[in-house]
């Protein structure tokens, strides 16, 4: 069996230590903050973080790997703090 990735690892502690989870996971916070053009791709990775660790259960219910059950999260987030991309020419 594979060892959990260092998010699982870190979703996992029963008092989880925010410094190692945002080391972990910010590379693909900010990744997907630039894909999904996020204005303040800061505050974007601490509100995705702060929700991760607020429903961790959830996850350990969902059976998903932590990573993308993260992903989950974040493209929820980004949907959110984003404007729609508009595509083609305005009906006059």
């Amino acid at each position: 069996m594979t060892p959990p990735c260092p998010i699982e690892r870190h979703l996992n502690q029963p008092v989880p230590d925010w410094a190692p989870l945002v080391q972990a996971a910010s590379p693909l916070l900010f990744a997907l903050a630039r894909r999904h053009d996020v204005r303040d791709p800061e505050e974007f990775a601490f509100q995705v973080l702060r929700r991760a660790l607020a429903e961790r259960r959830c996850w350990s219910r969902s059976g998903l790997p932590g990573r993308v059950w993260l992903c989950g999260l974040a493209l929820q987030a980004a949907r959110s703090a984003s404007p729609p991309h508009l595509s083609g020419t305005a009906a006059s």
